[in-house]
């Protein structure tokens, strides 16, 4: 089982498909070629480990690592749900489809690239409360180089999310 990797009190919460082989192997998630992507493009915006927690829809990999089904989705979504709400993120970050289809299920449908730029929208997309970025999967950036661009001005829009929240978490109350 591949239960999550970051701290429990981060702001930021990125939510992948599944574990591959080698994060099956490591019990933690993003430590393969796809994960390695993903943690560099973090460190380029300038996100502290006690910035973000990252987990995935499924805590298994799926059999021959193809793409979980609705039921395996189902199944698990339960254990995300219960990250989520321990953590509290600000933000949560749905890496590719799948992370769709698990906590926006009624927005399966919709394209990657529209949900992308919805989701720039401050408060247009939601769970439970809690704003929702769309982004492609790290995986998808290695099979298509061309959409790294996008993702490059996906994660400038979260290092902007970035400079607001420590910016109101800087303000003292009294």
């Amino acid at each position: 089982m591949v239960f999550g990797d970051g701290d429990p009190n981060a702001w930021l919460m990125f939510i992948g498909e599944a574990p591959g082989r080698e994060e099956d192997q490591k019990g933690i998630p993003f430590v393969g070629r796809s994960g390695q992507l993903l943690r560099k493009m973090i460190a380029a915006i300038g996100l502290l480990p006690e910035d973000w927690y990252i987990a995935n829809i499924l805590k298994d990999r799926p059999p021959g690592n193809r793409v979980p089904e609705t039921s395996e989705i189902g199944s698990c979504i339960k254990f995300l749900q219960k990250q989520i709400e321990i953590i509290q993120p600000e933000y949560l970050v749905l890496l590719g489809k799948t992370a769709v289809k698990g906590l926006l299920p009624d927005r399966a449908a919709a394209r990657v690239d529209d949900l992308r730029q919805e989701s720039k929208t401050l408060n247009s997309l939601n769970y439970n409360g809690i704003q929702v970025i769309v982004t492609y999967h790290p995986s998808a950036l290695l099979r298509d180089p061309s959409k790294k661009v996008l993702a490059a001005q996906d994660f400038r829009f979260l290092e902007s999310l970035r400079a607001e929240y420590k910016e109101v978490m800087a303000v003292p109350y009294g």
